[in-house]
């Protein structure tokens, strides 16, 4: 009976631990105690990245723009997995390297898109599994062209 129950429980907290959510954090989730540190017109842009870290990506017109971008998720089992915490900031330097303005963009109002599903057209011929199969009996091996090439004789 002993045996039966501590299998039973055994069973019983392999299953809940099955349930717990997987926690993934991508990109660069900014502190909101670093980013207090930050004053606009007197933080230059040494100090960010030392506060900070590394930008997830800069502007790609205007260098002097730089993005920490971070997203927390949670997933169950085999559920999509669900948006937790997300943060996306935006710091804009002046000529000089000094921050000129701090501000959080709202990720709720980022677009959703979905990849393609369309393939990129190649020049050749589609072979089948079985095409192919064949097709690899009839070429030579490599170590034959090599030991050919060794003996310096020709095919």
């Amino acid at each position: 009976m002993h045996k039966r129950s501590t299998l039973l429980l055994l069973t019983a907290g392999l299953a809940l631990a099955g349930c717990s959510p997987i926690v993934a954090t991508r990109g660069n989730l900014t502190d909101t105690q670093r980013l207090s540190e930050i004053q606009p017109g007197s933080t230059s842009r040494d100090q960010v990245q030392y506060l900070l870290g590394y930008p997830t990506a800069t502007g790609t017109v205007d260098p002097n723009v730089w993005y920490y971008i971070g997203r927390r998720t949670e997933q169950t089992a085999f559920f999509q997995p669900d948006v937790v915490e997300q943060r996306i900031v935006r710091i804009r330097f002046d000529g000089n390297g000094t921050v000129a303005a701090l501000d959080e963009i709202d990720g709720n109002a980022a677009r959703a898109i979905d990849p393609s599903e369309a393939t990129t057209p190649t020049v050749g011929h589609d072979m089948s599994f079985l095409e192919q199969l064949v097709g690899n009996l009839n070429r030579p091996t490599r170590k034959k062209k090599d030991d050919d090439k060794k003996k310096g004789g020709r095919r």
